[in-house]
């Protein structure tokens, strides 16, 4: 009768989810029965459902031991396996359950599972399809076969979701696989709708939280997925994910002590995982602590040796460092995993443009062996003629590339460099009126500093990124992605032309002043002191000789000219010297 008593409170306090009253019954019915399998069982369920489930799989191994054909006891032990991620084990054990309970429908919906994480998709569908052959309404085997054709056919699998979604409408898990195939594939908005729906079915699942957590941060709703990730963190403080979030939130917002504690206690938890390390150190970087970046971007690389981006960002901090060498081989390295990861080759011209001034020899060779192993980069390109001297006029791959890689960061960056063109336009161009064409118009700060009531902008730039930034000023009626000569060759419906910061990617300047003829302009031009019409940098930019510009604007027509030297920007805490033009067009 004790014994009886015991165990039914011990079953009461666990299906009222009371795990540790459970544990503690059990435990005092071990001490009279230490071999009772049902007890064994029922501990290895409290830690099983309290997450500790490596103390778990010790309790169903010694149920087991006791009792050798109760398929509950190999399923149980199966399940924790799984949650372990020690899936042969796991298989071997649902096996035994198949062999023992042939008609249990969930084991099947396990097995599939565990071959869906194993890359076996075949297997894993025909265990689901065998699930539904014992019950055509196993909601959670069906909406797993669906679910499974997310990455091969993603459109049937959202209509077999939906189908799933009207047949099961209080099934959560439908609405959380519908959340997440929308959400890869960035529909956000769709995403939205099916995980506040299953929010609304499951309240209490960290799971939904996080991805609800997820879609807000796409949705640029910071304040609504942090309050997500924080309850998916109360709900599971396991969820390790759901951390990371939080993190990376409080790194984002400048929030760096809390920030820290979190990466560091992450890093503690499991230091093995890349994203912690990867994300410190760049919140590291942000706050100029560069050897301990440093340190945590080696890291990184340790446990991802093929992450092009952190190869990236680890040369990015020796850059700093002034280990150019160094830097260099690191954005090869992210080259050679991604050809196609613009800010490597960005990263790597400006690097070896400072090594160029330390040892001309050895940035050569670097510039020569980029060039052979890939021979499409406009960026290899751009920086061997720059070197060596040779042509680069007009290539829009490479603006245009070079642009779309700094438009995020753009104005953050002239800000630093204590860009001075707009505001020195505005001066000279004084209060302005009619239609102006922005050649390079970039995100918007000179059109920005012209903007009146009495004038129009069209803004011109071969970048679609940094066109999105001057749309988000409000300020153009107008906005053409175009090269600059092929828009001057087509387009007249302007009275003035405005280009700053744009002949330093332009060689054949008789060319682009004759297609500006009859028009008024301003423009701006980094200085050459030396007598030839243009000097080709290191750099890869232009300077241009004052004279020689003024008088092509003589020869093409152009009245009133006006020049006023200015420093431009500084760059590496050097001035940059220039001169702003101002002309009236030939009547």
């Amino acid at each position: 009768m004790f014994y009886d008593d015991l165990f039914r409170q011990a079953l009461k306090s666990f299906d009222c989810g009371d795990f540790i009253s459970a544990e503690a019954f059990a435990r005092q019915i071990l001490q009279t029965s230490p071999d009772n399998p049902n007890i064994l069982n029922l501990l290895g369920l409290t830690a099983q459902a309290q997450g500790l489930h490596q103390e778990a799989c010790s309790w169903f191994s010694a149920a087991i031991r006791q009792k050798k054909d109760e398929a509950s006891f190999y399923f149980n032990l199966a399940f924790s396996l799984k949650a372990n991620g020690e899936y042969a084990d796991a298989l071997n054990n649902f096996m035994q359950v198949v062999n023992l309970a042939p008609q249990i429908k969930e084991t099947y919906n396990e097995i599939a599972c565990i071959y869906e994480t194993l890359a076996g998709l075949p297997q894993a569908r025909q265990y689901w399809q065998t699930a539904l052959s014992f019950d055509h309404d196993y909601s959670t085997a069906a909406i797993n076969l669906a679910n499974s054709y997310r990455q091969d056919n993603p459109s049937f699998a959202e209509t077999k979701l939906k189908e799933l979604s009207e047949q099961y409408p209080k099934e959560v898990l439908v609405f959380y696989d519908l959340a997440w195939l929308n959400y890869n594939q960035s529909h956000y908005q769709n995403a939205l709708t099916y995980a506040l729906k299953a929010i609304e079915l499951s309240p209490n699942s960290d799971a939904v939280n996080y991805i609800l957590g997820l879609i807000y941060l796409e949705l640029e709703q910071t304040e609504q997925a942090k309050k997500c990730f924080i309850k998916a963190e109360a709900i599971n403080a396991d969820n390790y994910e759901a951390k990371l979030c939080l993190a990376d939130i409080l790194s984002r917002s400048d929030l760096f002590n809390e920030a820290e504690q979190r990466y560091r206690r992450l890093i503690e938890l499991d230091d093995k995982r890349f994203e912690p390390h990867n994300n410190y150190a760049e919140m590291l970087y942000r706050q100029k602590r560069l050897p301990e970046a440093l340190e945590e971007y080696r890291k990184a690389v340790i446990l991802r040796p093929d992450t092009a981006e952190t190869s990236n960002n680890l040369g990015v901090v020796l850059k700093d460092l002034g280990q150019y060498q160094q830097a260099s081989d690191l954005f090869i390295n992210a080259l050679r995993c991604d050809q196609e990861l613009v800010a490597a080759s960005v990263n790597l011209s400006e690097t070896l443009i400072l090594l160029f001034s330390q040892d001309e020899k050895i940035a050569l060779q670097i510039a020569k062996n980029w060039l052979n192993n890939f021979p499409d980069d406009q960026f290899a390109h751009h920086i061997n003629a720059a070197f060596e001297g040779g042509n680069i006029e007009n290539n829009q791959i490479f603006v245009e590339k070079l642009f779309d890689n700094f438009a995020d960061n753009y104005e953050l960056v002239m800000q630093n460099l204590d860009y001075q063109a707009p505001l020195a336009i505005r001066r000279i161009a004084g209060d302005i009126k009619g239609r102006i064409a922005d050649l390079g118009c970039g995100s918007g700060l000179v059109g920005q500093a012209v903007k009146n009531n009495r004038n129009q902008l069209i803004g011109v730039d071969l970048s679609s990124k940094m066109l999105k930034q001057a749309k988000n000023k409000q300020i153009y009626t107008e906005l053409v992605q175009s090269d600059l000569f092929d828009f001057l060759k087509n387009r007249s419906d302007y009275d003035w032309i405005i280009a700053a910061d744009v002949l330093g990617y332009v060689q054949s300047v008789e060319k682009l002043i004759g297609l500006c003829r009859g028009k008024n302009i301003i423009f701006s031009i980094e200085k050459s002191d030396i007598s030839s019409p243009c000097q080709l940098q290191t750099n890869g930019r232009l300077k241009h000789n004052p004279s020689y510009i003024k008088q092509l604007l003589e020869q093409n027509g152009f009245k009133d000219i006006q020049i006023e030297d200015i420093i431009l920007r500084n760059e590496n805490s050097v001035p940059v010297t220039g001169c702003i033009f101002k002309a009236i067009g030939a009547d």
